[in-house]
């Protein structure tokens, strides 16, 4: 059974309330369990180790202590559609979080579509929404998970790696990049809920990272490469192909193409 800990709801702000835990199977798991059993939009789920963390397309997330993982649960006043905007929410949240405790000279954060933080071309962190509906309720749920890299990363990844004690951060905790978190996306999120995408896509897009660069989208049944333009007021990938046609890409990782060789 997991070891739990509630943290007084004025720790965080508005309706936001923590609850935290030594050790978890996943922080989106134990979110999707509070909201069957009656919990309420708000709740923060913080657990100093997964034993099944998850990312994208369940792949695994290698959940080592010293590194930070917690799950929002929301239940916003929105279409369906709109939910997957609050991956961009959380990316921005992310990123404006880490710029403050990054040294001098050591700023360089992108926003990776669709839910990875760089930190100097490697990834520091990455966001998993999860969306569904339980009984008895006309409004859609949805988990916004987050894993930030502080104190060690996988060595073997398909896109490089890096956590923020690599880039020279050591007086900082889970704890401390959690506080944060949670004050940047509260505001973000109130923004998005309240003015919609429009100024989500405007932030997002000034963190954007390789646009105008050539790269390469990887589907599961396709590959294809194109220029990056950015993306549309969905948050779809907009592509600008060798035949000047703009291919618009829901869901893919994408990876830089080497040009010239």
């Amino acid at each position: 059974m997991a070891s739990q800990k509630h943290i007084p709801a004025n720790d965080l702000l508005n309706d936001y309330h923590l609850l935290s835990f030594d050790s978890l199977d996943s922080t989106n798991e134990e979110a999707k369990r509070l909201a069957k059993g009656g919990g309420c939009h708000g709740a923060v789920i913080w657990a100093r180790k997964q034993s099944e963390g998850r990312g994208r397309m369940g792949r695994n997330w290698v959940s080592s202590e010293g590194n930070l993982f917690v799950s929002v649960l929301l239940q916003p006043d929105k279409v369906q559609k709109d939910l997957a905007q609050l991956s961009f929410v959380a990316a921005i949240a992310a990123a404006e979080s880490l710029e403050a405790i990054l040294p001098t000279g050591k700023k360089h954060l992108r926003c990776k579509w669709p839910n990875d933080i760089l930190l100097s071309d490697k990834k520091v962190g990455g966001i998993l929404l999860e969306s569904f509906q339980t009984d008895g309720s006309d409004k859609p749920w949805v988990v916004v998970g987050v894993g930030i890299n502080i104190d060690s990363f996988p060595p073997r990844t398909d896109f490089p790696a890096s956590c923020l004690r690599e880039a020279g951060v050591e007086l900082v905790s889970a704890k401390i990049v959690l506080s944060r978190f949670i004050h940047h996306f509260i505001e973000r999120y109130n923004e998005w809920n309240t003015k919609g995408f429009a100024p989500v896509r405007k932030r997002w897009m000034g963190y954007a990272w390789g646009l105008d660069k050539r790269l390469s989208a990887r589907m599961p049944k396709s590959t294809v490469e194109g220029i990056f333009e950015g993306i549309d007021d969905s948050g779809t990938l907009l592509l600008k192909l060798d035949n000047g046609k703009q291919e618009q890409i829901m869901a893919a990782d994408i990876f830089p193409v080497a040009v010239g060789v």
